[in-house]
């Protein structure tokens, strides 16, 4: 905005220059053709009186001196008795119609050239002559021109300096209302946009803000109420494993612990802004190779072949070691609730792009899923199923800088690959 108005103001400035300075450069070159033009004929008339009485070469040679234009040696009289002053020779029908009594100026390729008849005291015509070198008449026009342009620029360099400061004033705040808008894309929820003098840009200021308000507004509400629906949860989860416990199942009782922390875990998420400013890694190989252990106890009891490579080194990612876990338990729980008992499946946790990223790979060899659908969204990932584990898993991975991609694999099944960027300790 600020770039057009610059350009519409010297656009027009410039026009306005123009169609002021082409006329005036013109009246310039006029002036001065007209000035030296007249200076010329004030000398020849300031021979009249001398031709009137006398016709004396020699005086008139004398008066003819006395002027500046025959002092430069242009100026020539023709009397009856022969030319003087000027050697340059007349031309012939020039001559002859000065001699009808006509008088005239015309163009030479040299400059201009006056003649004009005098009636001598005994009735003869003498013709005077006079030349006007071209130098005289542009004298001062060049210098007058470059004056001129100098004064056309400054006006448009001057209409282009108030222009920038009158847009500036303008864009300023719209440009402060960008910035106040991405530092609320940025998780600032607390930002607001200053009010603009500019009546349109001022209304906008207060759209924003009350959609900041608003937004605020909702997530507040939407935390409290996962925090509701989580504490509502610890009842029966406190009955539940009092029931683990009686039971006696090692298996029950830590998949019950598992539950609890995941309930407690929610509800810390649901009350932590959107931006804590903590940059949190893990050892992703640590946690995959953990929970893979974890869920082969279950494969074996399913009849599921299991196949693990997974990297020996540490392979930290900007992820937390919780959304690590129920990451890899959400990828391992689709493989469970949708293929056959007895399916086998692979985890693994492999190095790329020269070991500056990760890919985490788990494949089956159930029945496979149409990639076409985007089952990381949330109702469309299956018959029966929400979708939302494989919406924690693109989530989680979004966060940590990472991408997931569906495929089919190569004998039937469906193969989930995640890529994340790997990180420093």
């Amino acid at each position: 905005m600020r770039r057009r108005l610059v350009l519409v103001v010297t656009a027009t400035t410039g026009l306005v220059v123009v169609a002021f300075a082409i006329p005036l450069a013109a009246l310039v070159r006029d002036v001065a053709h007209d000035r030296a033009i007249a200076a010329a004929e004030r000398d020849m008339a300031a021979l009249a009186p001398v031709l009137a009485v006398t016709q004396d070469a020699e005086l008139v040679a004398t008066a003819i001196t006395q002027t500046a234009t025959g002092g430069a040696g242009r100026l020539a009289v023709d009397l009856p008795g022969g030319k003087v002053g000027d050697d340059a020779p007349m031309d012939p029908g020039a001559l002859a119609l000065a001699r009808d009594g006509t008088g005239f100026s015309r163009d030479t390729s040299s400059g201009a050239e006056i003649y004009s008849p005098v009636v001598t005291g005994d009735g003869e015509v003498s013709v005077i002559r006079a030349r006007v070198p071209s130098s005289l008449l542009r004298e001062g026009v060049a210098t007058a021109w470059s004056a001129l342009a100098a004064v056309g620029l400054g006006l448009i360099g001057a209409g282009c300096f108030l222009a920038d400061r009158l847009a500036r004033s303008l864009t300023q705040d719209a440009g402060a209302l960008a910035q106040t808008a991405r530092a609320l894309a940025g998780g600032d929820a607390t930002v607001r946009a200053q009010p603009s003098d500019v009546p349109e840009i001022a209304d906008v200021a207060a759209a924003l803000n009350s959609l900041a308000d608003r937004i605020g507004e909702l997530r507040a509400a939407e935390r409290e109420r996962v925090a509701d629906l989580s504490h509502r949860l610890r009842t029966p989860l406190t009955v539940l494993r009092l029931e683990a416990d009686r039971a006696g199942i090692p298996a029950l009782t830590e998949g019950v612990d598992r539950l609890e922390r995941d309930v407690s875990q929610i509800i810390v998420d649901a009350r932590r802004p959107l931006h804590d400013g903590l940059e949190t890694t893990c050892d992703l190989a640590d946690v995959v190779r953990r929970r893979a252990e974890f869920w082969a106890a279950l494969a074996e009891d399913d009849g599921r072949p299991v196949t693990m490579s997974i990297e020996e080194r540490p392979v930290h990612v900007a992820m937390a070691e919780d959304e690590a876990v129920a990451v890899v338990d959400a990828l391992l729980t689709n493989v469970f609730t949708h293929t056959p008992d007895g399916t086998a499946y692979t985890v693994e946790l492999r190095g790329a792009a020269g070991d500056r990223r990760v890919e985490l790979v788990v494949q089956d060899e159930g029945p496979g899923l149409d990639v076409r659908l985007d089952a990381s969204d949330r109702g469309v990932s299956g018959a029966g199923s929400t979708g939302l584990g494989l919406d924690i898993v693109r989530a989680a991975t979004q966060r940590a800088g990472g991408s997931v991609r569906l495929e089919d694999a190569d004998g039937g099944g469906l193969r989930v690959v995640i890529g994340l960027p790997t990180t420093a300790r």
